[in-house]
């Protein structure tokens, strides 16, 4: 197959399958919802731009691309996925050529369709989500390193692989952890002359070190805090770490992290590029090229160190969505496994069980359940609101008038979904900015907070049920409770 021709067709399968999950996609997990809202926020107060902790604790290059889309169409629940979109195709080139230096040319034919099918890769480019945008980049920059490291070590092409690095470290924090470790197996692994390649990689250390260093500087004298995006995450997943070890106990929730992490590359490369590439690795790692071998220590440095602090400290909470990029940085050796006489029975069996996988986890997410169960609709292609949640934000969308505050009871972080799909800004948003517990009664809570809507869900411990003034009149939507001041 001709060069170009195979990424041409993978592109063009890509743009099928993602055109035709866009339009039914919502922003659901990834913190999708949320990113969006802080988006749609920068776009109608410029000047919250200003404050570093407007970002919470996501990297600030993502919402900040998304401005653009969302001012050209306010509906964010849409606009704010374009981004997403245009990466997820986009990243088809740089991973070719990527997939060719790591790998060879057929490998990377192989590899960009397994991309293409890829369950995790089709939601992350069809959602809010920031995964598709840092796959983009990174993917650049690994692509551009392993350049610099075999043409003798020209220091323009280590320092343009160095500023994508730093582009893709104020767009997620993994390249953070794995930057270091890169370099170092750069160092020790790249074959040529030792002086050139630390001349070359230290370039490249600079100029990655760019972005990062500005964010902790800009923290530092803007909110006395350097470091205060990684006090919300390790305070995040500690908590979601130790309701799970409440729930299953030291041994199972630590076997139930294992479970998440082979499925989570399961979803991100498909079984039978998962196999492959872990036989690979296993089989093969001292006969495996210098670029293979650095790509595969970038890949996985970041997981084993989740790994390990989930494993060992129980302080860590894995999410799906953590296996794409190293799972997309990996297909390339599993694609070198398949000899050439097998190329359209591996094609045809990563199609299939990536429509198998995708189709299994959505009826686990939701046969026979009252709301779609997270966990497992996160490992697949589509991501959907529950029912009564896209209708509770209908009727928000179509009853609130502009800039009426609007207090949506939680529920394991419905409410972040809600709000971005009723249009509901963060900043009128009362359990983002206010509280995410009501007073004692409705009537309290709509006057402490300044809300004119509340919404509870009726289950046990649910608002309905617990504040005593909840009217019997209000308008029921599903299992939601809609309260109109």
């Amino acid at each position: 197959m001709a060069r170009g021709y195979a990424t041409l067709a993978a592109l063009a399968l890509a743009f099928v399958l993602r055109a035709a999950v866009f339009p039914i996609a919502d922003n659901k997990h990834g913190d999708a919802p949320m990113r969006a809202l802080i988006a749609e926020r920068l776009v109608l107060e410029p000047g919250s731009a200003a404050q570093p902790r407007t970002y919470c604790q996501f990297g600030p290059l993502h919402t900040t691309l998304m401005r653009p889309f969302i001012a050209a169409d306010p509906l964010a629940s849409r606009s704010s996925r374009l981004l997403s979109l245009f990466a997820g195709l986009l990243v088809f080139w740089p991973f070719a050529a990527f997939a060719r230096r790591v790998a060879g040319e057929q490998a990377a034919a192989l590899a960009c369709f397994a991309l293409a099918v890829s369950p995790l890769h089709i939601q992350a480019s069809t959602t809010a989500a920031s995964e598709a945008l840092y796959l983009l980049l990174w993917v650049a920059a690994l692509e551009r390193l392993l350049a610099a490291l075999a043409d003798g070590g020209r220091l323009r092409t280590f320092a343009l692989a160095g500023l994508l690095a730093s582009l893709a470290a104020v767009t997620r924090y993994d390249a953070w952890l794995a930057l270091p470790i890169m370099v170092l197996a750069a160092l020790i692994l790249a074959p040529g002359a030792l002086r050139a390649r630390v001349r070359g990689l230290a370039v490249f250390s600079l100029c990655a070190a760019v972005l990062p260093a500005a964010w902790l500087l800009w923290g530092a004298r803007a909110g006395g805090d350097a470091l205060f995006f990684a006090h919300y995450i390790m305070t995040d997943h500690a908590d979601l770490a130790a309701d799970v070890a409440g729930r299953f106990g030291p041994v199972l929730g630590r076997a139930r992290q294992v479970g998440i992490w082979v499925l989570a590359f399961v979803a991100a490369m498909t079984l039978p590029a998962t196999v492959l590439a872990a036989g690979a690795i296993a089989r093969g790692w001292r006969t495996l090229a210098a670029p293979a071998r650095i790509v595969i220590i970038a890949a996985l440095a970041p997981p084993a160190l989740y790994v390990a602090r989930g494993l060992l400290l129980q302080s860590f909470e894995p999410l799906a969505r953590f296996a794409l990029v190293p799972g997309t940085l990996l297909l390339p050796l599993a694609a070198a496994v398949v000899p050439a006489t097998r190329a359209r029975a591996f094609r045809v069996t990563t199609a299939v069980a990536a429509v198998a996988f995708s189709v299994v986890v959505w009826l686990v997410a939701t046969v026979g359940r009252d709301r779609i169960w997270a966990g497992a609709e996160s490992l697949g292609a589509v991501t959907r609101l529950d029912g009564e949640d896209r209708e509770l934000a209908a009727t928000l969308r179509a009853r609130r008038a502009p800039h009426t505050p609007v207090m949506v009871e939680p529920l394991a972080f419905a409410d972040i979904a809600i709000a971005h799909a009723a249009g509901v800004p963060w900043t009128e948003s009362i359990s983002l900015i206010v509280t995410r517990t009501p007073r004692a009664t409705v009537a309290e809570t709509m006057t402490a907070t300044g809300a004119r809507f509340v919404a509870g869900y009726d289950h046990p411990g649910g608002w309905p049920r617990t504040l005593p003034d909840w009217p019997a009149t209000a308008l029921h939507i599903g299992r939601w409770r809609l309260v109109e001041r």
